[in-house]
């Protein structure tokens, strides 16, 4: 074998400090990504609102907590209020997930449908749910209720009203305290 008298091999001490910063760079890198949440919390200072009609692209939108419709309308379309009914919806502070469908008629927005983001959706924002604001569908994405629940569950805010909070539904037959601890979660 040959070697160049002029080329000396590198000292193990060079060798050592090159792999000793590799180590520490890729633990570094790894570290990074190791530690994030399957999920990141929701800021306390923004709503989501899911938003779709004439001159919107639908979808799920985040906006900063105290806007109202109207608000949101100027941002989006870059529109005046004057377009805009005399419907007092457009001036109350938007809920984190509401859905609104937006219809214009005659040059002005004057066509609104309100409602609430479908409850799989709400739950996968980590928006939280409230028992009066859910339909038969609604309950069917929490775990644990079928469509006789489900059922059970709307015929009986019927029958005796809403609940105004989670514990409320115990009064349903076969509802207790351990299945209300496992959906507290989600309200």
């Amino acid at each position: 074998m040959l070697t160049n008298p002029l080329i000396k091999p590198p000292s193990a001490i060079i060798v050592l400090a090159v792999v000793i910063f590799l180590i520490l760079i890729l633990s570094r890198e790894a570290s990074t990504t190791e530690d994030l949440p399957a999920f990141l919390p929701l800021e306390c200072d923004f709503v989501h609102v899911e938003l779709s009609g004439d001159g919107l692209e639908p979808g799920v939108y985040q906006f900063y907590d105290g806007l109202t419709l109207g608000d949101v309308i100027k941002l989006t379309e870059g529109l005046s209020r004057e377009i805009l009914t005399n419907d007092p919806v457009w001036y109350q502070p938007l809920r984190g997930g509401e859905s609104f469908k937006i219809l214009k008629k005659d040059q002005k927005i004057g066509v609104l449908l309100q409602g609430w983001m479908k409850a799989s959706h709400r739950v996968a924002m980590t928006i939280p749910l409230h028992p009066d604001r859910m339909s038969r569908t609604d309950w069917n994405a929490l775990p644990g209720i079928g469509d006789a629940f489900a059922e059970r569950i709307e015929i009986d805010r019927q029958v005796n009203g809403d609940y105004g909070h989670l514990e409320a539904l115990m009064r349903v037959n076969g509802i207790g305290k351990k299945r209300v601890n496992s959906w507290s979660e989600f309200f």
